[in-house]
């Protein structure tokens, strides 16, 4: 074990009390810049996404295509009692109920267009034969040839 009566050790306790303590106190000083620098750096983070979103918003409007004149009015969603009411109605969609009645439908109008006569578009100068008369008159007068070919 260790004397600690000797005179060294008597003369370490006694320049001990010669050096300088730590306070215990707080700096408030530091707390308090502390505290304005979190405050700073906050308002400019939200300043800086706020401005960031209108900048976003303002380029939206600024490239969005305008609404049609005839669609409904746009509304905002809300909740009544206690459900979400959606704002502005969806179109319903546009499905096909019966599929085989649609395409017999279908080829009966096409069938019609090629076995009879009729007039496609008469400013044009554009008619419609069968499609069998054109294969004999196609067969009998041949394709027509370019001049200078």
């Amino acid at each position: 074990m260790a004397d600690t009566s000797s005179h060294g050790g008597a003369h370490a306790a006694h320049g001990a009390h010669d050096l300088p303590v730590q306070p215990d106190s707080v700096s408030f000083r530091g707390v308090i810049w502390f505290v304005i620098i979190i405050f700073l750096t906050t308002v400019f983070c939200q300043a800086l996404v706020v401005g960031l979103f209108k900048y976003l918003a303002y380029d939206v409007d600024k490239t969005d295509t305008a609404r049609a004149p005839l669609a409904a009015p746009m509304r905002m969603p809300g909740i009544f009692d206690g459900r979400v009411v959606a704002g502005t109605p969806m179109p319903d969609p546009v499905l096909l109920t019966d599929d085989p009645q649609t395409l017999a439908r279908f080829r009966a109008q096409e069938e019609q267009s090629l076995t009879t006569y009729g007039v496609e578009d008469r400013n044009a100068g554009q008619y419609r034969i069968p499609i069998e008369k054109a294969k004999a008159l196609l067969l009998k007068q041949g394709l027509p040839a370019r001049a200078g070919k």
